[in-house]
């Protein structure tokens, strides 16, 4: 019956967006896109190897996904990787990347989308990351014979999969799964209630650790900042920058309201969201009434560092925590926190605003006492005073950071290990 309810109101939502889509250009231009992506993936044959679907929202789960592939890869020479996200922030460019066969962005969850997919590619395995559970998806892969695991396996006491309303309907897609992987100890007991005695339930990690610490430990920064580093060698071993990264506008004010109550003499790295030269113009008049401001592609040779330098290049943002002595990290005042993981593996405190209920790593940090998570403009400035005149708790909230990545390094082994230790193939 919550299915019945459930897809009467996909179907809803399909005919609303189907008629904007004659008169909203960017609706049908996404629809389009979605369309014609589904369909060039039928160009392309598993050739009688293993076929292995991984499926993730978006960014953040689309580098678990790669992690998990990568092992996958590694261990087997005969599969053939069908890779999906669902969210428009997962750019066609990253759809380059040869870890996967193929790559689309999943259609509309309705009870018949998928069926074609199974029936040309009959993939073995579907690993849905972190929290991405369409229900009409799950169901279908459960009636063509196919395993399906929630790996990464995420969900807040927040969630809107435990209201009331749906959590009947959380419940009855789980029931589909053939096993539940929740990234964390702390994460594990969200699921209590949800999942039925016949599903394989572990906790097996995160594997987006493990692709972030590889990126850091095998990839460089742009080089641009390789020199700059280089050149400020005295100046770092002596000064250690407080870094904020992905700044919103929200974040910036919230800032502002920190130096109007505070006077410091700590040095600031700044890495906007997007670089909108309007709002930069707009905000740069305003820092110099407490200190200089420089912006990274301006500086000059032999030229001090500002008190506040405003990065506008990219590629430097993950390389430049290694520097900091903690971290703000932007995204939660608005939709969702951006990447903790990278100043948590370069051992830095974290402070964020309120919305991280969609990064289990996050609320795991903040429940083992490594970030604050801050709920408004009040809450910041405390935390952040705090932070910046206790170096001892700077310390003993990074230390605890850097462990708790480190240890839960090797998921997508343990996730490998877990789902093909017995299969025949």
């Amino acid at each position: 019956m919550v299915y019945f309810f459930y897809n009467t109101f996909v179907f809803i939502i399909y005919f609303v967006l189907k008629f904007l889509s004659l008169f909203v250009k960017q609706i049908k231009e996404e629809l389009s896109k979605r369309e014609r992506l589904l369909k060039q993936i039928f160009s392309k044959s598993a050739d009688g190897k293993t076929v292995i679907w991984l499926h993730a929202a978006s960014v953040g789960e689309l580098d678990q996904a790669r992690a998990l592939t990568e092992t996958i890869r590694k261990k087997r020479k005969d599969v053939f990787i069908i890779q999906s996200v669902f969210s428009s922030s997962v750019k066609e460019t990253t759809f380059s990347d040869p870890l996967a066969d193929v790559y689309f962005y999943l259609p509309l969850d309705l009870p018949h989308a998928y069926d074609s997919i199974f029936q040309k590619f009959v993939p073995q395995v579907l690993f849905v990351m972190a929290w991405d559970t369409w229900p009409n998806l799950l169901k279908t892969a459960n009636r063509m014979g196919t395993k399906t695991y929630l790996a990464c396996a995420s969900l807040s006491s927040e969630s809107s999969r435990k209201n009331p309303l749906i959590r009947s309907l959380t419940k009855a897609s789980f029931r589909y799964l053939t096993g539940i992987y929740p990234s964390h100890e702390l994460m594990a007991k969200e699921f209590k209630g949800l999942v039925n005695e016949t599903i394989d339930f572990s906790v097996l990690g995160d594997t987006r650790f493990e692709s972030v610490l590889g990126k850091l430990e095998t990839k460089s920064p742009n080089p641009t900042f390789t020199k700059f580093v280089s050149d400020q060698k005295d100046f770092l071993s002596k000064n250690k920058p407080i870094i904020l990264g992905s700044t919103y506008g929200i974040c910036e004010n919230h800032f502002m309201a920190y130096l109007k109550e505070n006077k410091d003499d700590s040095y600031y790295w700044i890495f906007p969201h997007k670089w909108e030269t309007e709002r930069m113009d707009h905000w740069i008049p305003k820092l110099k009434e407490f200190g200089t401001v420089g912006v990274f592609s301006k500086l000059k040779p032999e030229e001090p560092l500002p008190k506040f330098l405003l990065f506008d290049q990219m590629g430097i943002l993950a390389f430049a925590y290694r520097y900091g002595s903690f971290a703000y990290v932007g995204g939660a005042f608005t939709h969702r926190v951006h990447n903790t993981i990278e100043p948590a593996a370069l051992g830095l405190a974290v402070i964020t605003g309120p919305k991280i209920s969609n990064a289990p790593e996050a609320i795991v940090m903040q429940e083992l006492g490594g970030l604050f998570k801050t709920i408004n403009e009040a809450d910041f400035i405390q935390k952040f005073q705090l932070l910046v005149q206790n170096k001892s708790l700077q310390e003993k909230m990074g230390n605890g950071n850097r462990n708790f990545v480190v240890e839960n390094r090797g998921a997508s082994e343990k996730i490998y290990n877990r789902v093909f230790s017995d299969a025949k193939n």
